[in-house]
C-alpha cells in the first residue's frame, strides 16, 4: 500500500539512496494555483542540515514538476514531482546486508519480502517523507483556494522530558518556525536545543511528541462509522514511521479522563473538535509521540543522522493532516448526504 486517500490521492516511490523520489497526486481539481516555489517552500522546511541539532547529511531536495500543472495551475490531471537525490554514502551501509540494526525494521522487511535495498533504509528511510510533504503542499494549494479559513500548524509540544506550554489560539507556522526547535515555548526551547545537542555528541537520540492544530474546519467533516475523522488522521499521523501513538483533545486529556462524565462531557474542548468522528466546529487538536531515532553509538555520532526526529517532521505531520482533510472535503461534495 503506498497511495492514500480515496478521490484525493497520494502515491510515493523511491528509495533513500535510489536516483530520486517522489510523489504521484491524483484527484486534485483543475484551476488550483501551484507553483513549484510553493512546494519548494514546504520540503525547504523538511530538507536535512538545516541547524545543528539535526543530520548533517546535506540535501538541496529540489522539487521537479513533471506533469499535472500548467502555466502555474493543476490540469485536473496526475500531478507528478520528483526531488533527485544527491548526497548519498551508500557504502555506510555496506555491512548491514548481512547485519540488522536493533530498532529498525531491516530483519521483519528481509523476512516479509526476502530481498530489500539496505542502503540508509532504502524504502523505510525518514527520507520517504519529502514525498508526503509535497503531497501535502499540493492538498494545502486546493485546502487554500476553496476553504481557505483552514488553518493547520504543527509544532514540538515535547522533547525528552521537557514539556512546551500550550500555545494560544492563532499561532502561525512562521513563530513556529523561529527556533530550531520548532517549539514556540520560550522559555523552554533553548534547553531543549542544548540536550538534543548532548544527545548528538553522546551518539544518543531523543523522543517526544508534536501537536497538530486544525482551526476552520466545516462542521461535519468526516464520516460516522469507517470514516471518522479521528480514524483517519489516525492512520496518517501512524503511517509516519516514528510516531507511537496519538491522541486527541487538550494535552493533558490523559490525566482528565480520570473525571467523571459529569465533569468531562461539560467541557468542549475535551473533544479536540471531533464529536461522532464528525469535526464539530471546534479546533481540531491531536498529538503524536514519537520514539527517540533507532540509529545510536558511532553510527549516529558520524553526523548523518537526527538525534531528536520532530524539529524536522513538523511539517511531514501537517501534510497527512492536509491530506485527510483535502480527501475528505471531496468526498463531502462529491456524497454530500452519504453516511
Amino acid at each position: 500500500m503506498n497511495t492514500l486517500g480515496k478521490l484525493f490521492r497520494l502515491t510515493t516511490f523511491g528509495e533513500s539512496h535510489g536516483p530520486a523520489l517522489g510523489s504521484i497526486i491524483d484527484g486534485c481539481p483543475a484551476g488550483v494555483p501551484l507553483t513549484r516555489e510553493h512546494i519548494q517552500a514546504a520540503l525547504d522546511r523538511r530538507r536535512p542540515g538545516q541547524s545543528a541539532i539535526t543530520t548533517a547529511r546535506s540535501e538541496p531536495d529540489q522539487v521537479e514538476i513533471l506533469s499535472g500543472v500548467f502555466e502555474d495551475k493543476t490540469l485536473g490531471t496526475p500531478i507528478a514531482a520528483i526531488v533527485r537525490n544527491t548526497n548519498q554514502r551508500s557504502g555506510d551501509y555496506d555491512k548491514l546486508k548481512t547485519q540488522d540494526r536493533p530498532g529498525h525494521a531491516d530483519a521483519v522487511w528481509r523476512e516479509r519480502y526476502k530481498h530489500r535495498d539496505h542502503r540508509g533504509g532504502g524504502r523505510t528511510s525518514g527520507r520517504e517523507t519529502l514525498c508526503r510533504v509535497i503531497g501535502g503542499a499540493v492538498a494545502e494549494a486546493y485546502l487554500a483556494r476553496d476553504l481557505p479559513q483552514i488553518r493547520t500548524v504543527g509544532w514540538v509540544s515535547q522533547v525528552g522530558n521537557m514539556i512546551a506550554a500550550v500555545p494560544e489560539p492563532g499561532l502561525s507556522r512562521a513563530q513556529v518556525d523561529e527556533h530550531p526547535t520548532r517549539c514556540p515555548d520560550p522559555v523552554v526551547r533553548e534547553e531543549m536545543s542544548r540536550r538534543i545537542l548532548a544527545a548528538k555528541e553522546a551518539g544518543d537520540s531523543l523522543g517526544g511528541s508534536i501537536d497538530i492544530r486544525v482551526e476552520g474546519l466545516p462542521v461535519g467533516l468526516g464520516e460516522p462509522i469507517f470514516g471518522k475523522l479521528k480514524a483517519l488522521i489516525a492512520q496518517a499521523l501512524g503511517s509516519v514511521g516514528a510516531v507511537t501513538g496519538v491522541v486527541w483533545g487538550p494535552p493533558d486529556l490523559l490525566a482528565r479522563i480520570e473525571q467523571p462524565g459529569s465533569v468531562f462531557h461539560t467541557q468542549k474542548e475535551m473533544y479536540g473538535g471531533i464529536q461522532g468522528g464528525l469535526a464539530n466546529g471546534e479546533p481540531m487538536q491531536v498529538r503524536a509521540f514519537f520514539k527517540p531515532p533507532a540509529t545510536l553509538a558511532d553510527h549516529a555520532k558520524g553526523g548523518r543522522h537526527d538525534p531528536c526526529i520532530m524539529p524536522r517532521a513538523v511539517p511531514v505531520l501537517e501534510a497527512m493532516v492536509s491530506l485527510v482533510i483535502a480527501d475528505l472535503i471531496l468526498q463531502m461534495n462529491a456524497f454530500p448526504h452519504s453516511a
